[in-house]
């Protein structure tokens, strides 16, 4: 799940540090590879950053080949009870589980039922996205699966406690449009994914949770059943939302929700379940026996669209020596995920925690898996800015109707969240800034006039973009 709310869990610690330095081949599952030592030296990182962040708990596992070869969990899924995490404890997938809704509509189109290039208007039947603009492009599936559509963004939670409930997917779609035309701009939109849910239901005529859990889930060895609607042996099992307690501090319970657009990431699972998903994307479309896509529909559902970096539910790098890496960051209140997988030498990490996750674990677990020594990356150093540069920055941002404040706090920038602490904003250039708590980018954009009237928050191979208000 994307949108303002998964941002701020994210400078909790949930990081994709796309770009690897690899320093030997480790294509074809080279021999130096070590499970002790992997598991030994991610035990280390995972607790140490815990400790520092006051993360209450993690729940890893690891891909290598055909093979989940190492699960583990740490810390507690209740504090307040001391109720230890398991490897069998349910997190919130969040938006990790969009590539499995987009690998849901490629498997319909290898059927011939769903065209990547039609409209999407052609399948949702009396439920019609508005074309306010009269485009010349209709939005196609393609435009929805890669972020291109071009249509309102966001997402609305309700608390769960709250008697509420959201809206139900065709009711979201109907009161979906255009407000530019689809390939002007790469923009995450959650909205978008609740839509393509709801066309593996027009499409397939079954219902979301039904498909996924058949024809996605299952193949793959996973056994929950009701990942959409938890069952209440699956509750038992649940983590329960934090916010990170800081250096030395204790995490702080926060309000469950549940969102409207579920497909795109409102799913409960377990790390090693959705590693197997990920092992399907790292061997062609099959993990231990059982395909669930075609060779030729994996390779599409890692290619960037529209000379982007966001393919079908995958942000797609290339490493330094032209590994292809997979990714996906993920969260709700109080729940971080994420998702990395090396596409040519067929490893992979997932996982979860029940707040912000500790920072570099992805990518400590690719080198290791690899048969690589861990590197740490190197500390990104601050820099002095023009103190009139930073004053133009100061203002209000929206992003998905939630403000971000950046004010002037000494010499530097700090941003604001209602609800959380201030978040210092240093500089690596004029226009580039970076929080110390987790690899998170904040870029600031002018418009034609050369007018400060955005930021980009980079996150993970994702980007989202706050407006500043006027």
């Amino acid at each position: 799940m994307t949108g303002f709310r998964r941002w701020v869990r994210r400078f909790a610690g949930f990081t994709v540090l796309l770009t690897l330095v690899i320093h030997r081949d480790a294509a074809g599952q080279g021999s130096r590879f070590d499970l002790e030592k992997t598991r030994t030296v991610l035990t280390g990182l995972i607790q140490k950053s815990m400790q520092e962040r006051g993360v209450p708990s993690v729940s890893i596992a690891l891909v290598r080949g055909d093979s989940i070869v190492w699960k583990a969990a740490f810390g507690y899924a209740n504090v307040r009870t001391r109720t230890p995490a398991s490897p069998e404890t349910y997190y919130s997938t969040g938006s990790t589980f969009k590539a499995a809704t987009a690998t849901a509509i490629l498997q319909l189109v290898e059927q011939g039922k769903i065209g990547l290039d039609q409209p999407v208007n052609r399948y949702l039947g009396e439920v019609q996205v508005q074309d306010r603009l009269q485009a010349e492009k209709p939005v196609t599936v393609r435009h929805i699966l890669s972020h291109w559509s071009g249509l309102t963004a966001g997402a609305n939670t309700k608390p769960i406690w709250g008697r509420e409930l959201p809206k139900p997917l065709d009711r979201m779609v109907a009161a979906l449009y255009s407000i530019r035309a689809p390939e002007t701009r790469w923009e995450y939109n959650n909205y978008a994914y609740g839509m393509a849910g709801l066309l593996v239901e027009k499409v397939s005529g079954m219902e979301y949770e039904k498909y996924m859990v058949e024809h996605v889930l299952k193949p793959l060895g996973v056994t929950t059943a009701h990942p959409v609607s938890p069952s209440p042996e699956m509750v038992e099992l649940m983590a329960l939302p934090y916010v990170p307690g800081g250096p030395g501090g204790k995490p702080r319970p926060v309000e469950q929700v549940h969102f409207d657009v579920y497909p795109a990431g409102d799913l409960w699972l377990t790390a090693e379940e959705m590693a197997r998903f990920l092992g399907a994307h790292l061997n062609g479309g099959t993990f231990q026996g059982k395909r669930i896509l075609s060779e030729a529909s994996v390779k599409q559902a890692h290619e960037p669209q529209f000379k982007g970096t966001y393919a079908f539910g995958w942000s797609v790098s290339q490493d330094s020596t032209g590994h292809t890496i997979i990714s996906h960051t993920g969260g709700i209140p109080g729940m971080s995920s994420l998702m990395m997988g090396d596409v040519d030498a067929k490893v992979g990490v997932y996982f979860m925690s029940n707040s912000g996750a500790p920072g570099t674990i992805g990518e400590a677990a690719i080198q290791l898996l690899r048969g690589e020594e861990y590197v740490p990356p190197a500390p990104r150093k601050p820099i002095a800015v023009d103190p009139k540069i930073l004053d133009s920055y100061v203002g209000i941002y929206d992003l998905n109707g939630a403000a971000i404040n950046i004010v002037r706090v000494g010499t530097g920038l700090v941003a604001r969240v209602e609800g959380q602490p201030e978040m210092p904003l240093l500089a690596e250039s004029p226009t580039r800034f970076f929080i110390t708590a987790a690899p998170i980018t904040i870029v600031f954009g002018t418009d034609a006039q050369g007018v400060v009237d955005r930021l980009e928050i980079i996150s993970g191979g994702t980007t989202e973009t706050a407006k500043r208000r006027k």
